[in-house]
């Protein structure tokens, strides 16, 4: 007796399920994509605990018939392509029918159809037809998928965290939205509202609703083109970057895909900008006729193959090095000459007021004395204009001596600048030589305390805040591990 068996369709489905199903993000990406290929105009997806208890994804898209909905539980039933030559000419995101009958053999599979008169319900668990009905559904697609792996244990030995789980759904659903700009999409976990597009096919909106507004104003647009492909999408500008490579988004023909050569020629032609740890955010979008492109490398259709690899590489790089050159983001550092420009007095007209406290007599019974009340203070410089003839005098803080001061007012008229930083005067008393930037933030600072004395100041805030804007699919592990 031969050795050799055919395998039950339970049995390949969950085979199949190892390769296309990995996680709870490979569920939601396939039915997402399904619900694309039905034209649907919104997508809502629902999650709890991170996927793991349930998924359910809506759509208004076209519907099925319930002999459609009956055939697409069996293993390469599709409506996408009929012979080799679609193929090679693959314009739907999903064609190999493999995802639905491989979702199903390894979870409870709820699915509620209707092309927009009676709706159909069938359900499916662990591979196994359990029921079909009728149902009152408008036209769409309901699939709710619960108890995911349950009849796979070391599946779900080695699922992650809820929020690792559910920041990957988060992370595939923006992608998408960003393929997508005229799909609304919605996504709900544990019945919160975390990300949503409006549809209205502004891609810049999506990138806000992801990056922040900030970001989004600090995109550029990018427009390739050449007689076997066209290039469309946003770049940032060289002060905008991330730690993660993640951030480089590349699509082809509306499908999300990581190649490597794409994502490299992008990050060769931002080396000469951004440090060796930080990379740009970029979703660019690569229309290519489907002849010259390869989709069916992998069962996740991750994965693509151009037949004008590098032709495509040289046209990525260029095109992005000639839109960054094509803005001066060069930063205008402040040097020496500069900063005597701009802080040089004419010393024909100015004249400068010393200060001197007067120093406090102690009792000489008194043998401890506080060592802020020996502390003298220095002298307060105030620049007066001779044209105007106003005087503006900065009154020094009090120290914690109570007694009267009476300070001593002695104009030095200044003679000569030297090397635009220090000035030499002169009154009835001498020769005097000023550093007139160290006198300048004499006068601020004697002003600022004078001014905030009455506040307590132990505790500021930031002149300038730091913000740091993170997408919710890296927040959600951020919060996470910020214990750790």
């Amino acid at each position: 007796m031969g050795k050799i068996r055919q395998l039950d369709d339970i049995l390949s489905n969950k085979i199949a399920a190892g390769e296309v199903v990995e996680r709870p993000s490979s569920v939601v990406k396939e039915l997402v994509e399904n619900s694309i290929d039905a034209k649907a105009s919104k997508i809502d997806v629902f999650i709890e605990d991170g996927g793991m208890q349930k998924i359910k994804v809506c759509d208004n898209g076209e519907g099925m018939e319930p002999v459609d909905a009956r055939l697409c539980f069996s293993r390469h039933a599709t409506s996408k392509i009929k012979d080799d030559q679609d193929l090679f000419n693959i314009m739907t995101l999903g064609f190999r029918g493999e995802a639905i009958p491989s979702i199903a053999s390894v979870s409870r599979f709820d699915l509620r159809t209707s092309t927009g008169s009676q709706g159909f319900s069938i359900v499916y668990e662990f591979g196994k037809y359990q029921s079909e009905s009728v149902c009152d559904l408008p036209q769409g697609t309901q699939i709710t998928i619960t108890r995911l792996f349950q009849n796979v244990p070391a599946r779900l030995k080695y699922l992650k965290s809820v929020n690792s789980e559910f920041a990957a759904i988060h992370q595939y659903v923006e992608r998408m939205a960003l393929a997508f700009p005229h799909i609304a999409f919605h996504l709900y976990h544990n019945d919160k509202l975390i990300f949503q597009t409006n549809g209205k096919g502004q891609l810049l909106e999506v990138i806000a609703n992801m990056y922040g507004i900030a970001t989004a104003k600090n995109m550029l647009p990018l427009h390739l083109q050449t007689d076997e492909f066209t290039i469309d999408g946003y770049i940032s500008k060289i002060d905008t970057s991330r730690a993660s490579k993640a951030n480089i988004i590349t699509l082809v023909n509306h499908r999300y895909v990581k190649n490597v050569m794409s994502i490299d020629a992008i990050n060769t032609a931002y080396r000469p900008y951004l440090a060796d740890n930080r990379y740009p955010i970029t979703v660019v979008n690569i229309e290519v006729d489907p002849y010259l492109v390869d989709v069916n490398v992998h069962p996740s259709k991750l994965e693509v193959r151009f037949s004008k690899e590098y032709e495509l590489r040289d046209l990525i790089y260029n095109g992005v090095s000639d839109t960054l050159k094509q803005v001066n983001l060069t930063y205008q550092a402040k040097n020496k000459e500069t900063e005597r420009e701009v802080f040089k007095p004419q010393l024909d007209q100015m004249s400068f007021t010393i200060e001197e406290p007067v120093i406090p007599v102690l009792p000489v019974e008194e043998k401890t004395v506080d060592i802020q009340e020996k502390i003298i203070q220095e002298p307060v410089f105030t620049y007066q204009n001779h044209d105007d003839k106003k005087q503006e005098n900065i009154e020094s803080v009090t120290q914690p001596i109570q007694e009267q001061r009476k300070p001593l007012k002695e104009k030095i008229y200044a003679k000569v600048q030297i090397h635009g930083t220090y000035l030499i005067g002169e009154n009835e008393k001498g020769m005097y030589l000023v550093d007139q930037h160290a006198a300048q933030e004499r006068i601020n600072y004697e002003y600022y305390k004078d001014k905030f004395a009455h506040l307590d100041l132990t505790m500021q805030p930031l002149l300038v805040p730091l913000q740091f804007e993170y997408p919710m699919s890296e927040f959600l592990i951020l919060e996470e591990r910020k214990n750790f």
